[in-house]
């Protein structure tokens, strides 16, 4: 029960000197919450139940290291399908953001004891019910550290760095890292990643040679995923084709009647039929497709010159395939990345501290019961993209208290003008990620040489994030390491994948999956 010393605690923390005539009238206010709270925890947590007979969790294990190549593996499950539907037989891994009940969940952290899900993501009860074999969650930034998640490179686990499966030696990006390292290996076919603020499905995926699409913001819900900050949080496919991601969008989008954030989503019997589509769309691949390519999405000094003249090279390509090109431009998409600071670090670090509110959908309560409070021993394992993360919100929120809501307000306006373009345009183009996957960093290396390893990473990708439009990113060709990197003598014979980013209407999908398809149906990316 609440002490005068926590009236005095809560006070100080508002900056409130409370009249000394009023200390008992606060101290019996902080009692009814005292009461409220006891009777709301008396109560047991209504989480989702899931089918354990039907859809048993088998081998349930962490890999070893000479089985774990890559180290794209948090945990290894065998979790079997019903036979039939969409993804009948087809081999499927999870970012270890995404919960699947009895198979332990890192979220990159060693914080608490291993958490143990006890509900299946609505992403995963569709995967299995579509007949996908899940084998297992893939690794996110990072594991034996705290970044829950956050960061946009592959290198923070002190038991190694997850391989870009291009060059040893090199970011798979982050934050799904495991993912793109496992499907652009062909370890497994099919992935299921996440944006936990504007690089976390795109930049793996083009580093690796991927697909990779996020949908329009609430087509796929995000129910059963641990979150960074719900105005930005995303999960959707990773494979290797277009028609492959087409397949899984299918599978798993759809509004779940929990997700609140899903305006707009149909009923999963109302999904469109992606992959139906895709394939009545080949005979006329790009003919008529109206792109415009987006003068401020080339314009960053990060831009590597290679990564830029292999993306045009495709956009040309594209135009001898039947499409008009014409240059566009959104100026204020140049602000994203500070728009996405913003929002990214204000809203995560309020999250990290449990302050999850405004949201009507399942609460993985569990988890957060478990991890906090935080305290000195937990901060300094948590490494530099959360440790930074915090002081910068701290900071923050102390001295610009409307910076996030000016920031979720130009969003708004960066959604209008993008929707103004789209009017006249079919898909937005511009490179996925400015620059080739780097050469991982030393892990001991300080908060700002972590913060500096990826420059410009998010100048494209985090549009999409703050509109809620969809965007994929599909591979053109290879380019060498950039020019910028530190490399070795070695490098001057690697060549790492390239991605090109494309930008649709809201819920069309379709769109984005059909150029992607186009160009993979009329060229080979890997000879490029």
């Amino acid at each position: 029960m609440a002490t005068p010393a926590d009236v005095s605690a809560a006070a100080h923390k508002l900056s409130f000197a409370i009249p000394p005539d009023h200390e008992a009238d606060y101290l019996a206010l902080l009692g009814a919450t005292d009461r409220a709270a006891a009777a709301v925890m008396a109560y047991p947590d209504y989480q989702i139940a899931f089918d354990g007979a039907r859809c048993p969790r088998e081998a349930v294990h962490r890999p070893r290291p000479q089985d774990n190549a890559l180290r794209g593996w948090a945990w290894k499950a065998t979790v079997r399908g019903t036979p039939g539907g969409l993804l009948d037989g087809r081999t499927v891994c999870f970012k270890d953001t995404v919960c699947v009940a009895g198979v332990p969940q890192l979220f990159g952290t060693t914080a608490i004891h291993e958490f143990i899900p006890v509900s299946d993501a609505t992403v995963v009860t569709r995967v299995l019910e579509q007949g996908g074999c899940i084998v297992g969650k893939a690794m996110c930034e990072a594991r034996r550290v705290q970044n829950f998640s956050h960061g946009p490179a592959s290198h923070s686990t002190p038991f190694g760095p997850v391989e870009n499966p291009y060059a040893v030696g090199f970011s798979a990006g982050g934050s799904s890292s495991g993912c793109g390292a496992l499907v652009g290996s062909g370890e497994v076919e099919l992935g299921i990643g996440g944006d936990q603020g504007a690089q976390g499905r795109w930049q793996p995926a083009s580093h690796c040679g991927l697909v990779g699409l996020k949908p329009t913001f609430g087509l796929v819900p995000y129910t059963g995923v641990l979150s960074s900050d719900p105005a930005l949080d995303n999960v959707g496919p990773m494979a290797r084709t277009a028609l492959d991601a087409a397949i899984l969008l299918q599978a798993v989008a759809g509004y779940d009647m929990i997700d609140d954030r899903q305006l707009g989503a149909p009923l999963p019997a109302n999904v469109p039929r992606y992959s139906q589509l895709l394939l009545d769309s080949r005979k006329r691949g790009v003919k008529g497709l109206r792109i415009g390519v987006l003068k401020e999405g080339f314009a960053s000094s990060c831009v590597d010159p290679a990564v830029d003249a292999q993306c045009r090279a495709a956009i040309g390509k594209l135009e001898e395939l039947g499409a008009t090109v014409e240059e566009v431009s959104v100026p204020l998409h140049l602000l994203t990345p500070q728009m996405c600071h913003i929002l990214n670090k204000f809203g995560s670090s309020q999250t990290r501290q449990g302050r999850q509110v405004a949201r009507r959908g399942l609460y993985i309560n569990e988890y957060w019961d478990t991890l906090l409070p935080w305290d000195q021993e937990k901060l300094e394992k948590a490494k530099y993209y959360v440790t930074g993360t915090a002081m910068c919100a701290e900071y923050g929120w102390s001295r610009y208290p409307t910076a996030y809501g000016r920031a979720m307000n130009l969003s708004r306006r960066l959604r209008d003008e993008y929707d103004a373009l789209l009017s006249a345009y079919d898909v937005v183009m511009m490179p996925t990620v400015p620059q080739a996957a780097r050469r991982h960093i030393a892990y001991d290396a300080g908060p700002l040489a972590w913060a500096e390893a990826t420059p410009g990473i998010v100048s494209n990708t985090a549009a999409s994030n703050l509109t809620g439009h969809p965007t994929i990113t599909f591979p053109v060709g290879f380019v060498p390491p950039s020019p910028g990197d530190v490399l070795q003598p070695e490098d001057n014979s690697i060549k790492l994948p390239c991605g090109l980013m494309a930008m649709a209407k809201m819920f069309d999908e379709t769109a984005l999956l059909n150029v992607a398809d186009a160009f993979e149906q009329a060229v080979d990316w890997k000879t490029r």
